[in-house]
């Protein structure tokens, strides 16, 4: 489409018709318009956007400090059509500044030679205000846990070995009292990986979910080992207990086949004693059936292993007295 305009715009303006020399006269008048009023010095007032860095940890500002300052400049039109277009930003140290108390001021002197030579073809005649006062308030101190969100898909047969570790469990954070006052954990970002197949390690950035809270651990370390795992199977016998003395049971079946999912390396660590399967002769009196219910004794149960299961989770009994 802009082939085709180009060369009507062309044959237009080369035509010496009325309309083309109205619209040469127009625009060469418009650009000495242009070049007049750009070539003229100006005085006007250009924002200069501020920003407060390095604010003390254990301080908060009460009250919203301003985000710029008025800088009254000369210069030439061209300079200010430029400067439309600028993304400059003054950064203000605070942990430079001078301070009395939980007061600190900044003077525009200190910045103007900067400010001079970021606005390089304008001559600096004010800057407004002259003179930033930030007035802080103390924070208070809290530790609290810190959480990691998990999105993790491992390869088939790879899990999870042991728990997640993270470094440090707990950090100090600082902030207003009645923030602080509802605050008993706080998150990282998602520790997000897929097709998991080795150890993970990881920084992890702290998110604080307060403006005005703020903390010296800005990450912490996560570390997650991995194993191959393998479902190993078993039979193992049901012991009765709370059985009164003199008194005896029968019950069918005698075991259970028992199922659980180990890393590959621990195998030779578990056995089938490591598990203990019972009933409760106490569940006799409360059941109308001749069924009791089969129960694994967790406590017992080796902290290596998962997704133990096993079968029957009921056996039927028979009372011999």
């Amino acid at each position: 489409m802009l082939k085709r305009i180009i060369p009507k715009i062309v044959n237009f303006f080369s035509s010496g018709s009325n309309k083309s020399v109205i619209a040469i006269c127009f625009l060469m008048s418009t650009l000495f318009w242009f070049l007049i009023k750009f070539s003229k010095e100006y005085t006007y007032y250009i924002d200069y956007p501020v920003e407060f860095v390095n604010q003390p940890i254990d301080k908060y500002l009460k009250g919203e400090p301003i985000s710029e300052l008025k800088v009254k400049v000369n210069g030439y039109g061209f300079n200010f059509l430029k400067e439309t277009f600028s993304d400059r930003i003054l950064e203000i140290d605070v942990s430079k500044l001078q301070h009395q108390g939980s007061t600190y001021f900044w003077l525009s002197q200190s910045e103007r030679a900067d400010i001079a030579r970021e606005l390089n073809g304008f001559s600096i005649l004010q800057i407004d205000p002259d003179t930033l006062f930030l007035n802080f308030s103390n924070k208070t101190k809290r530790s609290v846990e810190v959480k990691v969100p998990l999105s993790l898909n491992f390869r088939e047969n790879y899990v999870q070995y042991g728990e997640l570790k993270i470094l440090p469990k707990t950090i100090e954070i600082f902030g207003p009292s009645h923030v602080l006052d509802t605050l008993s954990y706080v998150y990282t970002d998602v520790l997000a990986q897929d097709d998991i197949i080795e150890d993970i390690d990881a920084s992890l950035h702290v998110r604080l979910p307060h403006e005005l809270l703020s903390t010296r651990d800005l990450e912490v370390q996560v570390s997650q080992e991995v194993a191959r795992f393998t479902q190993i199977n078993k039979v193992i016998p049901i012991k009765l207990k709370n059985v009164p003395k003199g008194k005896e049971l029968r019950i069918k079946p005698s075991q259970v086949d028992l199922s659980y999912w180990v890393a590959m390396k621990d195998v030779d660590k578990v056995k089938a004693s490591d598990f203990e399967i019972y009933c409760d002769y106490n569940e006799v009196a409360m059941t109308q059936s001749a069924v009791l219910n089969v129960f694994l004794d967790k406590d017992k149960t080796p902290s290596i292993v998962q997704r133990v299961k096993y079968h029957p989770s009921t056996i039927e009994f028979i009372k011999m007295n």
